[in-house]
């Protein structure tokens, strides 16, 4: 098996030694632990490692923050990242898989399922740019910087016949798009998202496309996606700048205003989140989860009797919202 250096994150001092015997038992000597994960990131930004296995429930951050903050850095876009937990539920491993998890890992461990794992990823073909390669990407974007859009293409798609990378279609769309070509410039964002389905520039680029094509609900709709992979990764401002851009092609896009709802909320900033759900509950009031979302947060902002009509309206609407049911029987245990 190849050299490869470990980062072990986990509260739980048991977990950790146990995976720490089972990696040294299959030959894996590079090992260092982090007790939480802002600890985890300061060693990932300080010191090179070859792969990350975190725990999914973490006290200050999730392991799943953790993982959506390294791939939203170029550097760690491919590093492998596993995520354990003792019991994944449908809703964790599709937040994952979104997020780019390389694998899921079952507590307690099981030594033979730990083995294979580390043992195809050892087998994995590290992913370097030729040099060759790496002097045309880089004469490609200055080709690009200088405006010299066909000598640039002519790289790019040179580029795309010796191995398909997303962000050489990515280039293709943006000097498609240059030239105001937006149906060649799609089909090459949509390459580039088929390549990496994380792609949020690409989706962002393609919305915009489509925009100048006339075509709002399908700027919209990849617009949308974007904003969401951002958000994804706590990339609030991006995300923030994307959805605004939607609101300007359609003022009363209900996703929009539920969304900068979220957003707001994460940044903490209640009274904005509040006004924007409002707004989303104006274009479409017997909308059950934006019920849910506003009830959510008058909790937050420490009024609980408006909060539970929220929670009651939103079970109106529909009877077997599980999540609604829940917090709204445990507010009347409380103020019973």
């Amino acid at each position: 098996m190849k050299k490869q250096s470990f980062l072990l994150v986990d509260t739980n001092s048991i977990a950790l030694r146990e995976l720490t015997d089972i990696l040294k038992y299959i030959g894996c000597r590079d090992i260092q632990k982090a007790q939480s994960t802002s600890d985890a990131w300061t060693l990932l930004r300080t010191r090179e490692f070859g792969c990350v296995i975190c725990a999914w429930d973490m006290p200050e951050m999730t392991g799943l923050a953790l993982l959506r903050i390294a791939r939203g850095e170029d550097r760690f876009f491919n590093l492998p990242f596993f995520l354990t937990d003792a019991a994944f539920t449908k809703v964790k491993v599709v937040q994952a898989g979104q997020s780019g998890v390389t694998g899921l890992l079952v507590c307690p461990f099981d030594v033979n399922n730990i083995k294979d794992k580390i043992t195809a990823l050892a087998e994995l073909p590290k992913d370097e740019i030729p040099p060759d390669t790496k002097k045309c990407l880089e004469s490609g974007m200055e080709l690009i910087e200088n405006q010299q859009y066909e000598k640039a293409l002519a790289v790019f798609e040179n580029l795309t016949k010796q191995t398909e990378n997303a962000e050489y279609y990515y280039n293709i769309g943006y000097i498609k798009t240059a030239q105001e070509k937006y149906g060649d410039a799609i089909a090459a964002f949509r390459k580039a998202t088929q390549l990496d389905r994380l792609y949020a520039k690409a989706y962002e680029a393609m919305g915009r496309a489509y925009q100048h094509l006339g075509n709002s609900e399908e700027a919209k709709k990849f617009l949308q996606k974007a904003a969401d992979i951002y958000m994804s990764k706590d990339n609030v401002e991006n995300a923030e700048e994307i959805l605004n851009e939607i609101l300007q092609i359609s003022p009363d896009t209900i996703n929009v205003y539920n969304s900068l709802g979220v957003l707001y909320r994460k940044k903490g900033d209640l009274d904005r989140a509040l006004n924007n759900y409002l707004k989303a509950l104006k274009v479409h009031p017997n909308e059950s989860h934006i019920h849910y979302n506003i009830g959510r947060l008058y909790l937050e902002m420490k009024a609980p009797a408006e909060a539970k009509n929220h929670f009651s309206k939103a079970l109106q609407l529909e009877p077997d919202f599980k999540e609604a049911r829940e917090v709204l029987n445990a507010l009347e245990l409380v103020t019973a």
